[in-house]
Formats: C-alpha cells, sequence, structure tokens
C-alpha cells in the first residue's frame, strides 16, 4: 500500500512539473509584421523619420514595439501602423520592431540601419587679423584673415572698396595686394567667407592708408 502511494506521490509531482514548464513557457508567434519603411540604409536629411509597417493577421495583434538604438521609441497598439519618429542625432542609427500578439506570443523583426545627414545651417566665422584697422601700407602688404566653421571653408573672397579683388582656397588665408596699383589715401577692406555648404559670413571691414 506504501508502495501505491509513492508511486501516485511521483506521478502527481511530474503533473505538477509539467503544469509550471508550460505555463512559463515563452511561445513564438505566426504573426507577420515587415518595416516597409525605413528600408535598409536609407538615407535621410531630416530629424522626422517615416517609419511605416506592413501587418498581416491585423486581429492576432496585441502590440508592436519599436526600439531605435535599443531604447523603446515608439508602441503601436492598432492600426494604422505608421507613424514619424523624431532622432535629432545626425548619424547612423539601427531600428527594430517586437511584436505581441493575444495569446502572448512575440516575433522580433530583424535589425535595419539608416542614417540622418542633416543639411549644414551653421554659418563659417572669421576676421581680418591683419592689417589693423587704419594701418598706413606701401609696395607690397597682406591681408591675413582667420577663418574656422564647422565643416570646412570652400574659399575666401577679398574685397577692395566694395569691389571683388581676389580669393583664396588653402589655409593660410593671406592675400597678397600691390598697392602700387591703388591709389594713395584712404580704402577699405573686407572679405567674405564661403564654407563647403555656401554659408556665407563677412569679416569686419577696416581702412587702410595707401602711402606710396
Amino acid at each position: 500500500m506504501k508502495k501505491l502511494y509513492f508511486v501516485i506521490i511521483l506521478i502527481l509531482i511530474f503533473m505538477a512539473g509539467c503544469d509550471i514548464k508550460n505555463s512559463t513557457e515563452i511561445e513564438t508567434s505566426n504573426i507577420s509584421v515587415e518595416i516597409v519603411r525605413p528600408i535598409s540604409w536609407e538615407e535621410f536629411e531630416t530629424s522626422d523619420i517615416m517609419l511605416n509597417l506592413k501587418v498581416e493577421n491585423e486581429e492576432m495583434i496585441d502590440s508592436i514595439a519599436i526600439f531605435v538604438d535599443g531604447d523603446l521609441a515608439y508602441t503601436f497598439h492598432e492600426a494604422p501602423y505608421k507613424t514619424i519618429l523624431p532622432i535629432n542625432e545626425p548619424g547612423t542609427h539601427n531600428i527594430y520592431a517586437v511584436a505581441t500578439d493575444i495569446i502572448g506570443g512575440s516575433v522580433t523583426l530583424n535589425v535595419l540601419t539608416f542614417s540622418i545627414i542633416l543639411p549644414d545651417i551653421e554659418s563659417p566665422n572669421g576676421f581680418i587679423a591683419y592689417p589693423a584697422d587704419w594701418t598706413g601700407v606701401n609696395g607690397n602688404f597682406e591681408v591675413r584673415i582667420s577663418a574656422i566653421d564647422n565643416i570646412g571653408i570652400e574659399k575666401i573672397e577679398l574685397y577692395i572698396d566694395g569691389e571683388f579683388s581676389s580669393e583664396i582656397i588653402d589655409d593660410p588665408y593671406n592675400i597678397a595686394i600691390d598697392s602700387t596699383m591703388m591709389t594713395n589715401g584712404n580704402h577699405t577692406i573686407y572679405g567674405k567667407i564661403i564654407d563647403s555648404s555656401q554659408n556665407v559670413s563677412y569679416t569686419q571691414l577696416i581702412n587702410i592708408r595707401i602711402e606710396n
């Protein structure tokens, strides 16, 4: 009799173990979800990214979580499965989705990579370092311009008395002037700085005296 009780206890323990296993097991879902936009390695010139999903068996969907660079960015709970994701950091990013059905099964989509290339709208900066305002010059002299930009300087144009004189594309931005080609007396000089994105800024205007 004791042996029979022992066998029954073993059977009950085994059945309880099966129930525990079944209650904690994570199911794989058969729902179908696809990221239509962005496409792999797509480049955006905006920080507002269009997200569009293709979903089959919508009635089976409980939620779709969207992850960008590993962080939860958005969660869909119903159609339409499209939205705008604001991503303000330029560079390369990755996106994937985890879809969960109404019975707890889930499917994880493959990771896609895309890039954000925001336009350069930052103007360059610069000033005329030499000569100083109201400097007297004669013969050949140099106009030295100091300039910086977040991307790069394309060229600097020099204007004398409001008229284009010459340009330089290489740093250091030193422009040689032959003052003998100018009349004696007062003249004005300024520089126009143009970066690689065609943003423009101007140096200060200085006065010089030609004393040949």
